[in-house]
């Protein structure tokens, strides 16, 4: 696109900025093809976004990312460099609408899906895919653990990413014959702006449990981040389908109106509920009542836990919203593949389990123990941690959720980054002395899990928890190689153990 249009377009779509064009150099001449806001990605064509972080200014680099063959950048003070720069309050904020502009606004060629809520939205947003794709419409994805274009699906850096990323991502999805995209949507990215230049046409609200209050401050502030998809995001004659067995939820239902669709595992009166009518080592036997069907359909899931159950309600009743019937939902929800760490479970063969799960709250970790405890014929083990430089409020609230719901909890090392894992660690035991649930405290990740798989005897479970899929663990002195189900792996071949 030429720098000239992309001018017109920002002027026309209102965007907050003004535009510095150092003399003798033309915006028609330039070519513009892509942005980014890495500096180590930086190539010829790309608009340079210098965002400001807690640790990084990036308009420190935009000098190298010129060099590199930057002819614009988009910044939030004017440079010294010699080159035409668009300049706005909030980069962070801008450049979602910038990207969009640039890139055709691909948003507007797809129906919007939007999941929100601490818990469950990744595996919500891979079930709405799926069932989507089976009625015939392709279907992109965005989320915490990959981010599917249509054609190649790559591993996620983060839940929601940042704006010119969503947007390149999009034209993408777009471009490979995309007709929606669902994806999950932060609360961080929701309260920075990173959603900014999309409107969605339907949104999902799971739940709000303990998380992240370092950043908002409190529930409220954090229900409000949250809300704010909702108020400023929506399209066209969008819906909401919000799970009321959620305080939260309910007070986002009520405050919507007609615009919601609710759901629930609790009150027969939601539009979409379900019950759960038995429980075996292969899911899930439920009870499904719709919009469509007020007697309930039976149905099962290959999945374990209520917050599951919620989970495909979600999918259900957005898929439901957009004219797929709820009983060919259930017919792709009774065969998906679970999503990769989530509730990962890997039968031994001396007759014991070991589950990889992503629970890294309080909530989380409380719902993947209920989830697993029918299933469990003899001793229920969690080895677990928490994130260094995040919310250290719910440190012990996550130490009593492991010690109420298991037999044995083991804390270890999460991803430290820059904290000291002992003093982590630390800060996790008054919550499991509480119960006076046995415990032992192992720095070392890997020998943390060794410990609690050398105690798995038949019909034991092993939770693995906090870091599902990841594949790089956060240390003070940079990232290494660590995943989970490999050390899982590891034990049995010394071990002389086999997955079944």
């Amino acid at each position: 696109m030429r720098l000239d249009k992309l001018i017109k377009a920002l002027d026309e779509g209102g965007v907050d900025y003004r535009f510095h064009l150092p003399p003798g150099i033309s915006a028609a001449e330039i070519e513009v093809s892509d942005m980014v806001c890495d500096d180590g990605k930086v190539c010829r064509g790309a608009i340079f976004a210098a965002t400001k972080g807690d640790r990084r200014d990036a308009h420190d680099f935009i000098s190298q990312a010129v060099a590199a063959g930057s002819p614009v950048v988009l910044c939030e003070r004017e440079v010294e460099e010699r080159v035409p720069q668009i300049i706005s309050p909030n980069v962070r904020a801008a450049m979602g609408r910038v990207a969009s502009f640039l890139y055709g606004e691909p948003a507007k060629k797809m129906t919007m899906i939007a999941l929100t809520g601490t818990n469950g939205k990744t595996t919500s947003t891979f079930m709405t895919q799926a069932i989507l794709n089976a009625a015939g419409i392709k279907s992109g994805l965005m989320g915490t653990v990959q981010n599917d274009d249509g054609k190649s699906v790559d591993e996620a850096e983060h839940t929601t990413p940042e704006g010119c990323d969503i947007q390149r991502l999009l034209s993408r999805m777009a471009a490979n014959g995309c007709k929606a995209c669902a994806m999950e949507a932060s609360s961080h990215s929701i309260e920075q702006g990173r959603i900014n230049g999309l409107g969605f046409d339907r949104a999902g609200f799971t739940n709000l449990t303990w998380e992240h209050l370092d950043y908002h401050g409190d529930m409220e502030h954090y229900f409000l981040a949250k809300k704010k998809l909702f108020d400023k995001y929506m399209r066209n004659d969008w819906k909401a389908c919000v799970n009321i067995d959620d305080e939260y939820g309910r007070r986002l239902f009520h405050a919507l109106g007609e615009r919601a669709i609710s759901y629930s595992v609790r009150d027969e009166r939601a539009d979409f509920f379900a019950s759960v009518k038995g429980v075996t080592e292969k899911g899930l036997a439920i009870e499904v009542k719709t919009p469509e069907s007020r007697g309930g359909d039976e149905a099962r899931l290959p999945l374990f836990g209520d917050h599951n159950v919620s989970n495909a309600l979600q999918a259900l009743s957005i898929a439901w919203s957009l004219g797929v019937s709820y009983r060919d939902s259930l017919a792709v929800l009774e065969t998906i593949p679970n999503v990769s760490g989530r509730l990962d479970l890997y039968r031994l063969d001396n007759g014991a389990s070991c589950v990889i799960d992503f629970a890294h709250t309080p909530d989380g970790i409380e719902k993947a123990l209920s989830a697993l405890r029918p299933i469990c014929a003899g001793k229920l083990v969690i080895v677990f941690g928490s994130g260094g430089e995040n919310d250290k409020s719910k440190r012990p609230a996550m130490g009593e959720a492991a010690a109420r719901g298991a037999d044995f909890v083991i804390l270890t090392t999460d991803d430290p980054r820059g904290e000291d894992p002992a003093s982590i660690m630390a800060e996790i035991e008054p919550g499991v002395k509480r119960h006076g649930t046995p415990y032992a405290m192992i720095v070392d990740r890997r020998a943390a899990v060794y410990e609690g798989l050398d105690r798995a005897g038949s019909g034991d479970v092993i939770v693995i928890a906090g870091r599902g899929p990841e594949t790089r663990q956060l240390l003070k002195e940079g990232a290494v190689p660590l995943v989970d189900r490999e050390i899982m792996t590891d034990w049995c071949a010394l071990r002389g153990r086999k997955v079944l």
